[in-house]
């Protein structure tokens, strides 16, 4: 009998494949037993599309667990990724997370490994709870090789819960400030010997702070079917029905201040604004093992998405400083429906004493974004309200549909991606992707009833794009090895003048250097990097567009993971990003913003999580925990003309395990600080939370 040492992590799934007899191919199960462990440096990651370690890859990466979603008592997307180093999370208009990337806001959200094209076209849209995810994964950097366009800053990867062989089912309920109350509950197990199944529900209620309430309702089924022992089935289904109140921010004046009488944690809206996401999906993919060395898969996806918004965006003071007015009422409602194809054959083979994992991919997008517009009125539109004690109602707002623009894309990719173990000492990597873009753009006329009345002008944007990655490893100990790499990116553009001028597509490019050290009980990984992006182009508002040259970003993260001692965990990340404009390569253009620092790109981003169980004695269960995370000033416009001060918060949770019961209590904003997370139209600053509580009771069957 052979034996063979594998790595398994509490949170993560570990996929082994053994031959089991010559001649004989299938999938085969083994049963393990492992000790819990929240290393979030992940060996391997679904999204890198490699089976094998990262540490054999040149890629910088990262996953949170469950585990540590649950201890920080994650609420969403945002909160959870802010444990992942160089990654900075941000919400707006009450709803919409979008996220900094190594200082630029170009990334790609793929769920379980499907591409959510609504970030590439506004760059942030709303996310639901967090009850059916797994981990999230982080790749940095441009990814397009393998997930195609837009993602220069990387990839964040949201891995749902899978069905397991054995029973397993979890329940919890949480109530806290701002009225907080959250349900969260799942099980999974095998229905036959060949069918298995896991189901998750999540609900979230809050009136929220500055009384931005949150409702939150999300459901998955997945289920794995193996009729034989070469094919496998994997089908997911999912939905969710939200609803935010939007939030407009606190406006400052020129130098920064607020007026008298202010209060910032008065939420200026009005009562008829509202954002509501409304969300279908599903995947279908197909594995087959053709031989020992061969595999087959094809994953077939589509979701509708449905965004409804409305909220009078813009406020400003009057001259005596003692009333604004609400101006800029907006509203759509964007209808984005992605029908998605992926066909990918990998084979393993030696060339002499090079083993090689070869991947061969196709790619299908085909995309039909609709995005309702229409005219406001009502008593209350525009209204002047006291800066004091605001009565908000004045009157209703009301919206009627007039048009709607179009996109319809199709996207064709072929790929190729090659993993090369040269030796025990070099592995290499590369990869090559051209994409064949289609994009259609227009604006119809409707009636009340969305029935078009006038068709618009039909601009055709085409673009053909390679992409290329290729990186080196060199093994220098078993613990120890450095990378470089080098990978480019693209985005199409969908901006087009009223002219009819269409802009050349984003392009760039990342260069990297690393160092990682990893052993059973830690994990260290050390990079430095520089990336820039060429073509830019700013909305000026009413469809003027300006180009405005290039954006670079270079600087350095380090990530540490360790377990110190028997039940003490440390998850801690530092990110120094220097991320300037720069002018154009002509000296027939100039860029007025030439070396100022990228908006919302903070220079400085620190994240730390410590985490002691007491594993033995007359305190065994008890848990203790100890958080912090600082943001360095960073400024809201391109021009820099308003800043958004440095903050650091401090989050804290006690809990007690007895068998699979956990009762838990978490504290953020310990020390009750005033902060600000962003802003819009450079100096409307969104207040963050101040101090709150959470208390949770949960039920977990794995423990």
């Amino acid at each position: 009998m052979q034996r063979q040492e594998i790595d398994v992590r509490a949170g993560q799934t570990t996929t082994n494949t053994y031959k089991l007899a010559r001649s004989v191919l299938e999938f085969s199960t083994s049963e393990v037993t492992a000790s819990r462990s929240r290393t979030t440096s992940a060996s391997k990651l679904s999204v890198s599309k490699l089976d094998v370690s990262i540490r054999e890859t040149p890629i910088t990466a990262q996953a949170i667990t469950a585990e540590l979603i649950g201890q920080r008592a994650s609420e969403d997307l945002g909160s959870a990724v802010k444990n992942i180093t160089g990654v900075r999370p941000i919400n707006r208009y009450g709803g919409f997370q979008t996220f900094r990337i190594r200082g630029f806001n170009n990334f790609v959200l793929l769920n379980d490994e499907v591409r959510d094209e609504r970030h590439n076209i506004s760059t942030s849209a709303p996310s639901s709870n967090l009850a059916n995810i797994e981990r999230v994964e982080v790749v940095k950097g441009p990814a397009s090789v393998l997930f195609g366009h837009s993602a220069l800053g990387g990839i964040i990867n949201l891995v749902r819960k899978k069905p397991t062989f054995d029973t397993r089912y979890n329940y919890s309920i949480s109530g806290g400030s701002y009225n907080t109350v959250r349900t969260q509950a799942g099980a999974g197990g095998s229905i036959t010997d060949n069918l298995r199944y896991r189901v998750d529900f999540g609900t979230t209620r809050a009136d929220g702070f500055r009384d931005f309430g949150t409702e939150t309702r999300n459901g998955s089924l997945t289920l794995h079917y193996t009729p034989n022992a070469t094919d496998r089935l994997e089908l997911s289904i999912g939905g969710n029905n939200d609803m935010y109140d939007t939030d407009t921010g606190v406006p400052v004046l020129e130098d920064g201040s607020f007026p008298r009488g202010m209060d910032v944690t008065t939420r200026f809206n009005d009562p008829s604004d509202f954002l509501g996401h409304e969300r279908f999906d599903t995947q279908l993919k197909y594995q087959r093992q053709m031989s020992e060395n061969m595999q087959l898969s094809n994953r077939l996806s589509y979701y509708d998405d449905d965004i409804d918004y409305l909220s009078t965006e813009y406020l400003e003071y009057n001259a005596t400083l003692d009333s604004l007015t609400r101006g800029f009422p907006f509203y759509f409602n964007h209808e984005t429906k992605p029908l998605q194809n992926e066909l990918e054959l990998s084979y393993n083979f030696e060339t002499g004493k090079v083993s090689n994992k070869l991947l061969v991919g196709y790619g299908l997008s085909v995309m039909d974004r609709k995005t309702y517009r229409g005219q406001i009125s009502g008593t209350g539109k525009n209204a002047m309200i006291s800066v004091s004690d605001p009565v908000l109602n004045q009157g209703d707002i009301q919206h009627v549909d007039t048009k709607f623009q179009g996109k319809e894309e199709t996207v064709h990719a072929l790929y190729i991606q090659n993993w090369l173990n040269i030796s025990s000492q070099f592995k290499a990597l590369l990869g090559l992707r051209v994409d064949k873009f289609d994009g259609t753009y227009f604006t119809d006329m409707v009636d009340n009833d969305r029935n078009v009345i006038e068709r618009g002008e039909r601009t055709t944007v085409p673009a053909t794009t390679p992409t290329f990655r290729g990186g080196l490893v060199y093994q220098l100990s078993e613990l120890t090895s450095f990378y470089g790499s080098y990978s480019t990116y693209f985005k199409p553009s969908r901006r087009i003048t009223k002219d009819g001028e269409i802009f050349d597509p984003e392009n760039g490019y990342q260069s990297e250097l690393g160092m990682r050290a990893e052993g059973k009980q830690f994990s260290l990984n050390l990079s430095a990097f520089y990336l820039i992006k060429e073509n830019l182009v700013e909305n000026l508002g009413g469809g003027v567009y300006k180009r405005i040259g290039a954006a670079d970003s270079k600087g350095v993260e380090i990530d540490v993971q360790a377990a110190l001692f028997n039940g003490m965990f440390i998850n801690a990340g530092y990110a120094y990003t220097d991320a300037q404009y720069k002018d154009f390569n002509s000296s027939s253009q100039s860029n007025a913003n030439a070396g100022n620092r990228v908006r919302y790109a903070p220079k400085h981003l620190l994240n730390l999580w410590a985490q002691y169980d007491i594993p033995v004695g007359n305190l065994e269960g008890l848990g203790l925990g100890l958080g912090m995370n600082h943001v360095s000033e960073n400024f809201t416009q391109s021009n820099n003309a308003y800043v958004l001060p440095a903050y650091t918060l401090v989050d804290a949770v006690v809990s007690y395990r007895f068998r699979q019961l956990q009762l838990q209590l978490n504290i953020n904003n310990l020390l009750d600080k005033t902060h600000f997370t962003d802003a819009i139209f450079g100096n409307q600053f969104f207040p963050g939370k101040t101090r709150s509580f959470l208390l949770t009771l949960s039920y977990n069957s794995e423990i």
